[in-house]
C-alpha cells in the first residue's frame, strides 16, 4: 500500500510540475502581462466559468462558485464550460445557469466535438469569464478563445492567459471548493466568507422522494426491514489507492454495528455489476449523480473514501466522513460542519466506528431528509 501511495505521488507531482513548466515556457514567449486586480461589477449580465475537467468532484466544487456569482449578479445569466460527462444532469437546476456547454473527455471524434464547443462558446458575447484554478491548462485555452468583455483568473508565474483582471494565489492552503469563491471575491473587492462556503446541488422535493423510494426498494430485494436507528449509507470504492480494502470494511460495521446494532447499512455501488463489499447488507446503483445524491440525502449518515459520491454526499445535510489516506483533507476534505474527516492510515476500524458513532448519536438532531 505505501509504496502504491508513493507511485501516485510521484505521478501527480510529475504531471503537475509538467503543467507548470508548460505554462511557464509559454507565458515566457508570451511576454509580460499586465493586469487590473478590481474589477467593477456594474453591467455584468452574462457570466462563462470555464473548468475543463472530468472528475466529479471538481465539477461539484464548483457549486459554491455558481452561488456566488447568482448572488453578486442576481439578474445575470451564468454558462458552465466544461468537460465532466453529467454535468448537464449535476448542475442543470442550479439557480442562474442557462446552459453547458459540453467538451469532450474523451471517446470517439474527440477533436470534431472539442470543435463543436468551441463554436458553441463563441457564439456569444460574454462580459465575464473567469479561470476558477490556478493551474488549469484546458482552462486556459477556453478562456483564451472565448469572447469576453472581461477575464479574471490567478496571476503566477506560469500564466499566459489574456486576462484583464488577477490576483496572486492564496499564500495559504485552501480547500479546492473556496478557491474560485476567494478569486471572485478579491477581484469584485468584497469580503470572501470562507467558513461559510458549502456544496449545494439545489435538490427538488420530487428528487428526494425519488431517492428514498429507491433505497426502500433495495431493502426490499434484499427482505431487509428499515431500523428505529435509519440508513447508513457507504461507498466503499474508487480510483488508484483512494478505497480501503474489503477487510477494513468488514471490520468497521462488526464494530460500529456492535455500538448501533438497529442501525442499516445500505452500500452505493459505482456499477451494475460491482460485486457489494458485505453481501449481508443491502446494495444499489444509481446511474445519474442527482440520483445518487438524492438517494444519499435521505440515509442518517454517510461514509466514504475522498472521492466522487463523499463530495455528493457533502452536498446534503447529510453527516459525511472522509476517509482519507493519500491526498490532503485541507484541499478536499467535506466541508459541513457536521461532517468528519477520518485519517485513515493511522485509524484501526475499530476507532474509526467509534469517531462515526459519536457522530452518528447526533444526527437525528440535524434535518437529514431535505436537501
Amino acid at each position: 500500500m505505501r509504496g502504491l501511495l508513493y507511485i501516485r505521488t510521484r505521478v501527480k507531482s510529475l504531471r503537475r510540475n509538467s503543467r507548470l513548466l508548460l505554462g511557464r515556457s509559454i507565458a515566457r514567449l508570451m511576454g509580460p502581462r499586465h493586469c487590473a486586480t478590481r474589477l467593477n461589477a456594474a453591467g455584468i449580465g452574462s457570466v462563462l466559468v470555464c473548468r475543463i475537467n472530468g472528475r466529479l468532484g471538481n465539477a461539484v466544487f464548483l457549486t459554491p462558485l455558481i452561488d456566488q456569482i447568482h448572488a453578486m449578479f442576481p439578474g445575470a445569466v451564468i454558462d458552465l464550460a466544461m468537460s465532466f460527462p453529467q454535468a448537464q444532469t449535476l448542475l442543470q437546476k442550479k439557480p442562474g445557469v442557462r446552459q453547458i456547454i459540453a467538451f469532450p473527455h474523451k471517446g470517439v471524434d474527440l477533436v470534431w466535438r472539442y470543435f463543436a464547443a468551441v463554436r458553441r462558446l463563441r457564439a456569444t458575447n460574454y462580459d465575464l469569464v473567469i479561470d476558477p484554478t490556478p493551474e488549469s491548462t484546458s482552462g486556459r485555452i477556453v478562456l483564451s478563445l472565448s469572447r469576453a468583455r472581461y477575464r479574471i483568473g490567478f496571476l503566477n508565474g506560469s500564466q499566459w492567459a489574456p486576462l484583464t483582471h488577477a490576483i496572486p494565489e492564496s499564500p495559504e492552503l485552501m480547500h479546492q471548493a473556496i478557491v474560485p469563491v476567494y478569486l471572485l471575491c478579491n477581484i469584485l473587492g468584497v469580503p470572501c466568507d470562507q467558513p461559510g462556503v458549502r456544496l449545494s446541488l439545489h435538490l427538488q422535493p420530487s428528487e428526494i422522494e425519488a431517492g428514498r423510494a429507491a433505497i426502500a426498494k433495495a431493502l426490499q430485494r434484499k427482505n431487509v426491514r428499515m431500523g428505529s436507528a435509519g440508513t447508513f449509507g457507504f461507498f466503499a470504492h474508487g480510483t488508484g489507492s483512494k478505497p480501503l480494502e474489503r477487510t477494513w470494511w468488514v471490520a468497521f460495521w462488526k464494530a460500529f454495528l456492535e455500538l448501533e446494532p438497529t442501525a442499516v447499512p445500505v452500500e452505493f455501488l459505482p456499477g451494475p455489476a460491482t460485486a457489494p463489499t458485505d453481501e449481508r447488507f443491502t446494495a444499489l446503483h444509481l446511474k445519474s449523480v442527482r440520483d445518487l445524491t438524492a438517494a444519499i440525502a435521505t440515509t442518517r449518515m454517510f461514509i466514504s473514501a475522498d472521492t466522487g459520491p463523499m463530495h455528493l454526499a457533502s452536498a446534503t445535510p447529510v453527516a459525511t466522513v472522509g476517509l482519507f489516506q493519500t491526498s490532503e483533507p485541507t484541499l478536499y476534505r467535506p466541508l459541513k460542519s457536521n461532517d468528519l474527516v477520518v485519517d485513515a492510515r493511522d485509524c484501526p476500524p475499530w476507532l474509526a466506528a467509534q469517531k462515526c458513532h459519536a457522530l452518528w448519536r447526533l444526527a437525528p438532531r440535524l434535518s437529514y431528509t431535505n436537501a
